[in-house]
């Protein structure tokens, strides 16, 4: 079993217009939904973490031009 079906899952409202609200039913079929929004939330943490990543090397970059 991989980790993720290990994890307890939680149920979570999400407000959307109705005109997005129908487009995402329309395109996601029930039981994909969630895996999409779990994907898209898994990629903009990975993102957020490159970025944080991105900004302590330049940090440490300046630094050492400083000195």
């Amino acid at each position: 079993m991989s980790k993720k079906e290990k994890e307890k899952i939680e149920r979570l409202i999400i407000k959307l217009p109705k005109t997005m609200a129908d487009y995402f039913r329309a395109e996601f079929p029930h039981g994909k939904r969630s895996d999409f929004v779990a994907d898209c939330l898994m990629k903009r943490k990975r993102e957020q973490e490159v970025k944080k990543l991105e900004e302590e090397l330049r940090q440490v970059g300046k630094a050492r031009q400083n000195t």
